[in-house]
């Protein structure tokens, strides 16, 4: 497992070097001060998990988090600070804990474990989809891209994007034309709504075929509608809810399992498209996974793992 440390405190940072130097399989991959050449390093190394002190000057640690989110959501962050002021903003980004300091090293420990038994995981799901573009509509609806990170497709149209996703949220059955007009264009003739839904089927093809998404958007007949397919492309909705479902009870072995689940929900259903349609789904996963997180704030109670119980809590606390 490589991790990069970010922090302007010098004896801070060589003390955790020094910390994560004696841990078993962990390999240093940069040590920075400065949040840009952090940046730069993480690029160029491709970190499994990132320790990042919060108040650092010009690049401050929550904003460091939120490029290092943009660039690659799969890393794990770490952030330290001397305080606890900061620890509710932070776990807007996901982080995988938050440390005060000095850091205790059984707490770093615990927390490098948990690291990597979400790594492993990671690591067994990836190896036959390697090369596959994927959806994620958990948080903002974007594409997953092999080897460049999520990002936005081009929708050129709200129409269209709203379009695709009202057919993604649908996918395998047929939606009806006139479903799709009243959705879409309320108020429309029949035939300039047609035309409309015409060009912008179109629309969505094109943008498909350019991100290299696997996706069969088909017809029903003249009138019946459209279905999407997704065929062999992963949506990460669909695998954190089946991986949800099929987690072993929580104990000492199995808490690393239960934790990368309650990482893995990386945002509300479509967050950041403001559809009605989607409010129902939206807010069942949601008590789905503030159902489990719940679950695992008790087994830490229960174990007596304060730093844990109150990460859990504080990350309940940003989805009230």
């Amino acid at each position: 497992m490589k991790a990069l440390l970010v922090d302007d405190e010098r004896l801070a940072l060589l003390r955790l070097k020094s910390m994560l130097e004696q841990e078993e399989g962990v390999r240093i991959a940069g040590v920075f001060s400065d949040g840009s050449q952090a940046l730069e390093g993480i690029r160029e190394t491709a970190p499994d998990i990132v320790f990042l002190d919060i108040g650092m000057p010009e690049i401050d640690g929550l904003e460091l988090a939120s490029r290092i989110r943009a660039a690659d959501a799969s890393v794990d962050i770490v952030f330290t600070s001397g305080s606890v002021r900061h620890a509710v903003e932070a776990y807007e980004y996901y982080p995988l804990d938050y440390m005060r300091k000095p850091i205790d090293r059984q707490r770093l420990s615990r927390t490098l474990d948990r690291a990597r038994h979400r790594l492993t995981a990671e690591i067994r799901e990836g190896t036959d989809e390697a090369g596959q573009p994927g959806l994620r509509c958990l948080g903002p609806l974007q594409v997953n891209r092999p080897g460049r990170g999520s990002g936005y497709p081009k929708w050129r149209t709200t129409k269209a994007q709203e379009l695709f996703a009202y057919l993604l949220h649908n996918r395998g059955r047929m939606v009806g034309r006139d479903t799709l007009f009243e959705l879409l264009w309320q108020g429309f003739e029949p035939e300039r709504a047609a035309s409309q839904l015409y060009n912008t089927i179109y629309t969505v093809r094109a943008v498909l075929k350019d991100e290299g998404l696997d996706l069969t958007l088909s017809k029903g007949g003249p009138a019946a509608g459209y279905r999407l397919e997704t065929g062999p492309v992963k949506l990460d909705v669909e695998d954190w809810e089946e991986g949800l479902a099929a987690l072993p009870p929580i104990g000492p072995e199995t808490v690393g399992l239960h934790e990368a689940s309650l990482r893995g929900y990386t945002g509300d259903y479509l967050a950041e498209l403001d559809y009605a349609w989607a409010n129902s789904e939206r807010e069942r996963l949601r008590r789905l996974w503030m159902a489990h997180a719940r679950q695992l704030s008790q087994f830490y109670r229960a174990q007596r793992m304060r730093s844990e119980e109150e990460a859990v809590a504080h990350r309940l606390h940003r989805f009230k």
